[in-house]
């Protein structure tokens, strides 16, 4: 047998927990066509990139020409003979074709400018020998996408390759410009290259494969020969049964129309007309399918209809009711429902659980009343729809973020199908789905229809739209450029339309012609014995075969499952609720309580060099107050102003706002409330008590309203913004009590006094226990509760999640950030006012905060943004300031070393704040590789709610990535057939 070209001799890559290639081993022999099929997270594209020099294996060996080789970068791939063709196009559109293909590695001429007539003269050649026709000198700008295509894989042959990687290459190619490339590809094997081809598109796979590796869970299942297999046959392998994907179209029984778009344009940021006077109509009972290569103005018609894109002109009508000018809210109103393509930033909140993403559509009685949400009603509500669409893995608390692709979808078909729709709009259904949970997915479109709502689908995939639509039409270039049925539509005449080709039944017999010499060119033409394929077949299905998966689902209910159905649903018992607290409560500990004990020890290693005892030093930091009433009495009142300014500070950044300007709400509301303290002397002392407080959260409110105003309507940054306002707000105190209403009386720069009868009652002097305690526990009790428990709380949790999920809801996220400023600045001038009334108060103190306002970032980012914990935080630091100075005394160490603990734990769990929430996933791949056991791949199931941090909002939490458990197959009352299965790879584990 000949040497192979390519061995891959166990490569196991992982990142962190994640082992995106277990133990693969595989061989590509020279002139073959080399298949790599699996369900999205199998780790094909993670594998190919260590072929092509941009990852390296954990363990294992790359073996070219029978000799070891270390792929280390691209460039050495390219000295290999290795190209690779990306999914996504890496191209310059301003540029020609030649600079694309030779751009980092240009030609020069003797005097050492770019040599352009010679490098179009390579190109030229290089298109000839390989038969790929093109104009060297064109711009990209000006081609078409099988055009872009061809240049791609120009220049990943423009080294000398000799084994050519194709990752997803038909993925924006018409039906006709996929044949063209096949017939590209099939030379290039004949004339002795190899090539591996990944593709979600079985049929495609089967077209032009020779050998066809299936992969499930990061291992290699088997390898077998294209020629005896169909695509059902790999469907088993990937999944472990039989899938039954696409349904037989049952007729549908149209209504009156549901959805009118008429006249619909749209220009983008660019200027550019994506939507070119769109008209089209979608009636009650059918389902309306769009097809087209994508980037033709798919994406943005869905999102004109749902309200998320502004319109340039046109109207668009739903149930006889205009709009065109409405926003999201209003048209789920009136009966949109809407099924986004993308799943993570636009369908869910990833760090939110189940029932936070199912109710905030579902926002009436039993689950939410007066703007409250019964958790209770909302985790039933949950559980129901959890059982209906068996949501596999999961519980009403789980965090979504956890679930598999497939189970993500069903979550948010659930949610959207639980409306009962009038107009039900489905983008890219089974994108990054499992093979599993396609059929399931088709049949609860269908079924919808079925109970007489308005479908309208938008999908790439041309077998999935064509398999499902009632009425087909083709999108080019932002219009309609053809309309078919189920009687006249058929791939090679819809595939012209994609082209921009109306088409005439001439072109359609023509294209049907030349797609069968495409066949019968590129097919593999050896023949296998289908006995034994079959038995590998089973064998390999065998071995991934999940334990539940002789379940079947049934479709979704006719009816729906609504909020206040009774029934029963599954409710988790207080026992459970506290484990599953205490497990949260201490998974989010653990960061800070690491940051604070670096902290300390950084803090001893300095004490250490002042030739003083870290022990005895922290024994008066942290327990000297707590050892006499005056020192209980400090920690009071520092412990005040922390837990309400945290608390400020948590409204805002768990939207999202980084609200960094407290400090100076807090001096404008403290200015405010002493104003009216010691001008209005004359009112009650209960009246001006209240007066004063609300004149400190008016003050703050107004501080914290113009940042929140400029981001609304003009997208001022936040934080530049809030840093101004507390400079203006500070030098403007600062000139009011030195100037207009300073008191001589006071000593320092200082308002007058308050008025007697405005000062707070201490029940306790000694140890300094008073009102303003309870006014602060009371303002951070009631500010948890807001965010925990009401409507408006879920809607800033839904902000948090920084991507479009409270806009897809409903939420407006310029008036959300208008409110939610002004409240974090109330709340902060609260704070001031608060102070002025205390008994360390009395007046207006320009020096009366150390940095309280930057302070209680610190104690919020330290509690992860919980207003529960942040009361343990505020008390900690609190406690360090109050004995900071009995440390000093006691020991002669410098009370400014509380300053400096205070900065390392800022820079410590601003850090761990930033790698939560962005680069997590690169942390993770630098740990030491931790294998899962071998039968983990095709039975670990979906995380439990327990093991899930779900302490880390506004943010993504700590997710732990599992292999996705197929989900189970579902059955309509129409009739299933096999046919046509796919899967997608843009997932692959990277």
């Amino acid at each position: 047998m000949a040497i192979p070209l390519l061995e891959l001799r166990h490569i196991t890559k992982a990142f962190g927990p994640k082992v995106a290639n277990d133990d693969i081993s595989l061989s590509v022999q020279p002139g073959r066509i080399h298949a790599l099929v699996g369900e999205n997270g199998a780790g094909k594209t993670t594998l190919m990139t260590m072929i092509a020099g941009t990852a390296q294996p954990d363990t294992g060996s790359i073996v070219i020409d029978g000799t070891e080789v270390a792929i280390t970068s691209p460039k050495k791939a390219a000295e290999l003979g290795i190209g690779m063709v990306h999914q996504h196009f890496k191209l310059i559109p301003s540029l020609s074709v030649a600079q694309n293909v030779f751009l980092g590695r240009e030609l020069h001429t003797s005097r050492g400018t770019v040599d352009i007539p010679r490098m179009e003269r390579e190109v030229a050649a290089l298109s000839e020998r390989f038969g790929l026709e093109i104009d060297p000198r064109a711009k990209v700008s000006s081609l078409s996408v099988g055009l872009r295509q061809r240049v791609e894989v120009l220049k990943a042959l423009s080294h000398d390759t000799r084994l050519l990687i194709l990752d997803e290459p038909t993925a924006v190619l018409t039906p006709g410009e996929t044949d063209d490339l096949f017939v590209v590809v099939r030379s290039l094997a004949e004339k002795g290259c190899a090539v591996l081809f990944i593709s979600h598109k079985l049929g495609e796979v089967l077209a032009i494969a020779d050998e066809v590796t299936v992969i499930r869970d990061g291992r290699v299942i088997d390898t077998l020969p294209a020629a005896g297999l169909s695509q059902t046959d790999i469907a088993q392998m990937m999944v472990g049964r039989e899938v039954l994907l696409r349904i037989a179209h049952t007729p549908a029984r149209p209504g009156d129309p549901v959805l009118d778009v008429a006249g619909l344009t749209v220009v983008d940021e660019r200027g550019v007309t994506v939507l070119d006077d769109l008209s089209l109509t979608v009636r009650s009972g059918e389902i309306v399918g769009i097809a087209g290569v994508e980037g033709n103005g798919q994406s943005e018609l869905a999102a004109a209809i749902a309200g998320m894109q502004a319109v340039d002109g046109g109207r668009v009508t739903l149930a006889g009711r205009d709009i065109t000018s409405g926003g999201v809210a209003d048209r789920r109103a009136a009966g949109l429902a809407y099924i986004p393509e993308d799943r993570d930033q636009v369908g869910s909140g990833p760090a939110l659980s189940v029932t936070e993403n199912v109710i905030p559509t579902h926002l009436t009685a039993p689950v939410a009343r007066r703007g409250w949400v019964s958790g209770r009603a909302a985790d039933a509500f949950a559980g129901r729809l959890i059982k209906e669409f068996d949501v596999r893995g999961a519980a009403p608390s789980t965090p979504i973020g956890t679930l598999s692709g497939g189970n993500v979808q069903k979550v948010i078909i659930a949610r959207e199908f639980a409306s009962d729709p009038t107009l039900l709009m489905v983008s890219q259904p089974t994108r990054g789905v499992d093979v599993g949970a396609m059929e399931f997915v088709h049949n609860a479109i269908v079924s919808r229809r079925d109970q007489g709502s308005g479908v309208l689908l938008l999908s790439a995939d041309l077998n999935e739209v064509m398999s499902l639509s009632d009425r087909l039409l083709v999108m080019y270039r932002g219009e309609i450029i053809a309309e078919f049925t189920q009687d006249t539509m058929s791939e090679a005449a819809v595939g012209l339309a994609m082209a921009g080709v109306r088409p005439s039944a001439e072109d359609v017999r023509e294209a049907e012609a030349s797609h069968e010499q495409v066949v019968a060119q590129v097919s593999t033409q050896e023949e296998v014995a289908e006995e034994q394929v079959g038995e590998r077949v089973q064998a390999a299905a065998a071995e991934v075969r999940p334990a539940d998966a002789d379940q079947q689902l049934v479709a979704p209910s006719a009816e729906p499952v609504r909020p206040d159905d009774e029934g029963a649903a599954p409710r988790e018992s207080f026992g459970a609720k506290l484990r599953r607290g205490a497990v949260t409560t201490l998974r989010g500990s653990v960061q800070p309580l690491v940051a604070v004990a670096i902290a300390l020890l950084i803090g001893a290693g300095v004490i250490l060099a002042l030739g003083e005892s870290p022990l005895a030093a922290y024994d008066q930091l942290f327990f000297s107050s707590l050892r006499r009433p005056q020192g209980l009495g400090a920690l009071i009142a520092q412990f005040i102003p922390l837990a309400v300014l945290s608390a400020a500070v948590i409204i805002s950044f768990r939207a999202g706002f980084f609200n960094i300007g407290g400090e100076g709400q807090l001096f404008v509301g403290a200015f405010c409330g002493a104003w009216v303290a010691f001008t209005f002397t004359s009112l009650p002392g209960p009246v001006l008590v209240v007066l004063t407080l609300l004149a400190g959260m008016a003050g703050g409110l107004f501080w914290g309203f113009i940042p929140g105003a400029l981001l609304a309507l003009w997208r001022v940054d936040i934080i530049v913004t809030t840093l101004m306002m507390s400079t203006i707000g500070i030098l403007l105190t600062g000139y009011l009590v030195t100037g207009p209403f300073r008191d001589p009386a006071a000593g320092l720069a200082g308002s007058p006094k308050v008025a007697p009868q405005a000062r707070f009652t201490m029940f306790d002097r000694q140890y300094g226990v008073g009102m303003d305690l309870v006014v602060a526990l009371v303002a951070v009790v009631v500010l948890g509760l807001v965010l925990t428990r009401s409507v408006w709380g879920l809607r800033v949790r839904q902000l948090g999640e920084m991507n479009r999920f409270a806009e897809y809801t409903g939420v407006s996220p310029r008036k959300m950030s208008v409110q939610v400023m002004a409240l974090s600045g109330a709340v902060s001038g609260l704070a001031g006012a608060i102070f002025v009334l205390g008994p360390n108060g009395g007046r207006f103190l320009q020096t009366f905060s150390p940095g309280y306002g930057f302070l209680g970032i610190t104690v919020a980012l330290l509690a992860r943004l919980n207003p529960w914990a942040a009361v343990l935080a505020a008390a900690f630091y609190a406690d360090m300031m109050a004995g900071s100075n009995a440390m000093q005394i006691n020991t002669s160490v410098p009370f400014p070393l509380v300053n400096v603990l205070q900065g390392i734990i800022i820079l410590l769990i601003t850090a761990v704040f930033v790698v939560d929430r962005r680069t997590r996933q690169r942390v993770l791949g630098l740990l030491p590789l931790r294998r899962r056991g071998a039968s983990s791949a095709a039975t670990a199931p979906v995380v439990l709610a327990a093991e899930a941090d779900t302490s880390t909002p506004a943010g993504r939490p700590d997710r732990v990535p599992v292999p996705s458990a197929p989900p189970g197959s579902a059955r309509s009352g129409a009739t299933a057939v096999r046919t046509d299965v796919t899967t997608d790879s843009r997932e692959d584990a990277r």
